[in-house]
């Protein structure tokens, strides 16, 4: 029997299950600590354990749980009666100098009073004094912690058992996608608000409501979801001004597939997006918004980062980039949907050889060809036009676009298995609106280099020599 025979009887059934477990939520919540601050505004996690923490297994939320009729646990994933669904953060705050106002932010939008700061050692002595002076201004007092570079579960599980018993207000991330992911993890588990300082524009991660986890040794884990998108997201574009240029370059390619996944799983009516919901058309736009600012402004951008011109010119194309990167790209991909491009992305983070020498946005760039290479095959319109766009986009501001770019071995077997396999069990890799199969991914990974060949073969290869200084 069909549980769901009607849209109806599907629409009362999730209804009641999502007041359920928010009701549920809720009492879990009330019966420890007090989330309601003096702001307002909601914290970002609920604890799901006891006082004594020691490496969280997972976040213990589900956006599939709450969104979706048949639960997170449906395989394969598809949309069966979910609603439309967006996430993004409260406050975001981009421009020059923003670092130098952290506190007053902390303070007015929070009512913070007491914070923990988690940031590098290296970003510390850059950054450290500008924080304090900030933070003791606001009348705020401050916890420091050294992220140790890897968002692992024990990492995560070092930080909440450091901090369990300080009744912090908010936890404050400073630096880049890792140390956010941490940060994120770390302000769920205690039930605080939670403050993302973006030191680089090199990902889209800041602005989402998830973490990527790692094993201590750097190894791919998984992904942990969050109810909610971080409370503040601020990035000092004085900083990313005189950040190394191959971050921001990265975040290009992350940022420019946003818009391609986006429309993949905005014109596939069962497609889900990263809220395990069908995307909305406000993301989809901004996903195209992200897309269209980057080929107006990266450019401009870039010369802008090589000379550290801060010139108006200079910084209203970096404003742009950093935006798309960064804001338009996060809410994009979360609330518009990921397909086959991230899906071999994150295939290529298990590969040793790829994951040691690239960044995440470097993978995307390969990711983003083999999938528009995909569709194209499979006769999507519109297809052949934009994989030159994109590729031309791709080989001048230095991204990898072949096998060899990327530090793939066709040689090694082992790296084509691991690749197909991790390619497949990505679950937004069937987003895409006809089957995929390993021989279709591998004939559009194949096409992929093939065709980046020709892109180097015309344009040449010396903005990637730059970027990666070769």
């Amino acid at each position: 029997l069909r549980p769901y025979a009607t849209p109806e009887l599907a629409t009362h059934r999730m209804l009641a299950r999502t007041c359920a477990r928010l009701s549920l939520r809720a009492m879990r919540v009330s019966s420890t600590f007090n989330v309601t601050h003096a702001s307002g505004s909601s914290v970002f996690g609920v604890r799901l354990f006891s006082s004594r923490v020691q490496a969280p297994i997972s976040s213990g939320f589900s956006h599939g749980d709450v969104y979706n009729p048949e639960g997170s646990a449906m395989s394969p994933k598809k949309a069966c009666g979910c609603p439309k669904v967006f996430l993004s953060p409260p406050h975001y705050i981009q421009g020059p100098k923003v670092l130098a106002s952290l506190g007053r932010y902390t303070s007015k939008l929070l009512s913070a009073k007491k914070v923990g700061v988690l940031i590098p050692e290296m970003l510390k002595d850059l950054f450290g004094d500008t924080i304090t002076k900030s933070l003791k201004d606001a009348n705020i007092e401050v916890k420091w912690a050294n992220f140790g570079n890897i968002p692992s579960r024990e990492e995560i599980g070092r930080l909440v058992e450091e901090w369990k018993d300080e009744k912090l207000d908010a936890v404050l991330a400073v630096g880049g996608g890792s140390c956010g992911d941490c940060g994120k993890g770390v302000a769920f588990h205690l039930s605080t608000h939670c403050v993302i300082v973006s030191t680089q524009a090199a990902t889209d991660a800041p602005c989402s409501a998830l973490s990527i986890i790692y094993t201590p040794e750097g190894a791919y884990e998984g992904g942990w979801v969050y109810p909610q998108s971080p409370n503040i997201v601020v990035v000092d574009t004085d900083v990313i001004l005189n950040a190394p240029i191959r971050s921001l370059v990265s975040g290009f390619g992350d940022a420019l597939s946003t818009y391609y996944e986006a429309r993949t799983c905005w014109e596939n009516p069962t497609a889900l997006s990263m809220c395990e919901a069908r995307p909305t058309a406000t993301a989809f736009a901004i996903g195209k918004q992200s897309a269209e600012m980057l080929y107006a402004n990266a450019d401009k951008a870039m010369q802008a980062v090589a000379k550290k011109d801060s010139s108006p010119e200079g910084m209203a194309a970096l404003e742009s980039v950093v935006e798309a990167n960064t804001l338009l790209s996060g809410i994009g991909f979360e609330s518009g949907g990921l397909a086959a491009s991230h899906a071999v992305a994150q295939a290529l983070s298990w590969i040793p050889s790829v994951h040691h020498h690239h960044l995440h946005g470097e993978m995307v760039s390969m990711g983003l060809l083999t999938m528009l290479c995909l569709e194209q095959t499979a006769g999507l319109p519109g297809r052949k036009e934009e994989l030159q766009q994109v590729g031309e986009f791709l080989v001048k501001v230095g991204l990898p676009v072949t096998w060899e770019q990327v530090h793939f071995d066709p040689t090694d077997q082992a790296s084509i298995d691991t690749f197909m396999d991790k390619t497949m069990e990505q679950w937004f890799c069937h987003n895409e609106p006809f089957p995929v199969t390993k021989d279709l991914i591998m004939d559009a990974w194949k096409a992929a280099d093939a065709y980046g060949k020709t892109l180097v073969a015309k344009h040449g290869d010396a903005p990637y020599k730059k970027i990666h200084k070769k």
